[in-house]
């Protein structure tokens, strides 16, 4: 996948290949400009049967990473990605799609989640290919993620299983904490008591999107445990890695020297920006809502730009974290019905919608414009839209 925290040298991987790295070179092809006019509903399940299609690998639940496969490829797609999958067959089920209509989407990717789950190792936890292919790593950011996404599941099904399997993410990426670098959230679990190695850090996103997982947990069952956590997380985050500049956040902290990585990444501001407008549904601290109105500001004008003869447009680079993103402005939209943001990042998926997807596969170029096809291949490029048009849908209350 991507270069997100530092890159992951060979020593470090339990299976052969690069997980969380992806530094292939794209390859230019025409694009599709067919005008079609369909809800945002019907967008989000046409996207999800193309990567199927393309992606699908007959006689089993799991997927393809990438496709065409790419050098180093897994077997299965990593968690990450498959993750994604289930979040966007989970929203095509709450936009009202059964299994018979869709497919079986929800039902084949909930019964693959499962074979990522490796319970030989405690606390349990998910790990980043399926444990059928042998023990591999298991990262914080991932469990944080894929608990948000059995969360969300269990919002739309009742399914008190999936609740659990929220709740055993959370005691994973807890475990996860220490007071090294002043606390936060490590990023690897495979490099715990490896202070030498380049990967033993303290990372925003692990610890921005718990703070989240935490956030949704305390909703849903108020124990005051969830919100403590989350608030010390979130407390972290902002006094370590805020950019006190430009209100970004910085990727991680090496804990060894003290040395940070001033990379900036779209879906560090988005779960921050929902935190704090989480905070402010749960406390009432006015507080919280000035920093999730100053920290979507900032993001905005980060990770947008005037594209020449378009008008403004979110970055190119990776479009699930923009979907990330779109999150934090929706929690904050709820708040104060500013629609601003999330309308420039609609007007961008429209345009892509016409000027953006390769023919035949209809695969989604990862820049918006159309001009670079960027890494159309992966899986998750591909599902951000999923996740984006089906979040749009239900903004806009479509039936």
């Amino acid at each position: 996948m991507r270069s997100i925290i530092l890159s992951i040298t060979a020593a470090a991987l339990l299976l052969t290949g690069c997980y969380k790295q992806r530094d292939d070179v794209p390859v230019k092809v025409g694009r599709d400009t067919t005008s079609t006019t369909l809800t945002y509903k019907l967008k989000a399940r046409q996207v999800l049967d193309d990567i199927y299609r393309s992606y699908g690998i007959s006689g089993s639940v799991y997927v393809k990473e990438s496709f065409p496969v790419q050098p180093g490829d897994p077997k299965y797609a990593y968690l990450w990605p498959y993750s994604a999958m289930f979040t966007g067959a989970t929203l095509l089920k709450q936009l009202g799609y059964t299994d018979e209509v869709a497919q079986g989407y929800y039902t084949s990717t909930a019964s693959g989640m499962e074979g990522y789950l490796d319970a030989s190792r405690t606390p349990a936890a998910y790990q980043s290919v399926p444990v059928s292919e042998g023990r591999a790593d298991r990262f914080y950011d991932d469990n944080a993620i894929t608990g948000i996404d059995m969360l969300e599941a269990f919002h739309v099904t009742g399914n008190t299983q999936l609740l659990q399997k929220a709740k055993l993410c959370y005691t994973f990426c807890a475990s996860g904490e220490s007071t090294e670098a002043g606390g936060g959230l490590y990023w690897n679990e495979g490099v715990l008591n490896n202070p030498d190695h380049p990967d033993y850090i303290k990372a925003t996103n692990v610890t921005a999107l718990s703070a989240t997982l935490a956030l949704q947990l305390y909703q849903q069952e108020k124990s005051d445990a969830y919100l403590a956590s989350a608030t010390r997380w979130y407390n972290w985050v902002k006094q370590k890695m805020l950019d006190p500049v430009d209100k970004g956040f910085w990727n991680s902290i090496r804990i060894k020297d003290g040395s940070i990585n001033y990379a900036k990444w779209a879906y560090n501001s988005g779960a921050m920006i929902q935190n704090a407008a989480l905070l402010y549904k749960i406390t009432g601290d006015e507080a919280y809502l000035t920093d999730a109105k100053t920290w979507a500001q900032a993001a905005y004008n980060l990770f947008t730009y005037e594209a020449p003869g378009l008008g403004r447009f979110y970055v190119q680079h990776d479009p699930w974290f923009t979907a990330v993103l779109l999150r934090g402005y929706l929690e904050l939209h709820a708040i104060d019905k500013k629609a601003d943001y999330i309308n420039t990042l609609v007007a961008n998926v429209d345009y892509a919608w016409q000027h953006a997807r390769m023919p035949q596969t209809n695969q989604f170029y990862e820049d918006w414009t159309g001009s670079d096809l960027g890494r159309y291949h992966s899986l998750l490029t591909q599902l951000a839209m999923v996740e984006i048009y089906a979040r749009i849908s239900i903004w806009k209350h479509e039936q």
